[in-house]
């Protein structure tokens, strides 16, 4: 059986997986063609539901797993090696947009404001800013 520390990262990369692909379905629901033609208010409310109920617990999760296991060994992951300084700077990013992407969800599902091309541009800057965090976490560069 993996000790409590693997454990803890499983379940961080989980609730990132989860977090990330229900932040993606947001901008999807938010960006597709028969939203922005037709505004319908059933897609928007879908968008800040998938925000609300899935992709806020499982960052919440997520972070709350990560920074467990950071604060396990915080000599191991900020003095001994480096990486993790570029990791989490990365994350920071994905940790701005998950709050960027959410408050335009919610802002759309209550006004009849058309969606912008905005919400694209942060879904593709959002997969880059997630690849490079992992990018860091696997490879461990520094």
């Amino acid at each position: 059986m993996l000790e409590f520390a693997r454990w803890l990262v499983v379940l961080h990369v989980a609730f990132d997986t989860i977090w990330i692909g229900s932040l993606l379905a947001v901008v999807a629901l938010l960006v597709r063609p028969a939203l922005a033609r037709e505004q319908t208010q059933a897609g928007r409310e879908a968008a800040a539901y998938v925000y609300v109920r899935i992709a806020n617990p499982a960052f919440m999760a997520a972070f709350a797993f990560g920074a467990v296991r950071l604060l396990l060994d915080v000599r191991a992951y900020f003095v001994l090696s480096h990486f993790m300084h570029a990791k989490l700077t990365a994350a920071l990013v994905v940790i701005g947009l998950h709050h960027v992407i959410g408050a335009r969800a919610k802002r759309l599902a209550q006004t009849p404001e058309a969606p912008s091309g905005a919400v694209r541009v942060l879904g593709f800057v959002l997969v880059g800013a997630a690849v490079l965090t992992i990018y860091f976490a696997v490879v461990k560069p520094f």
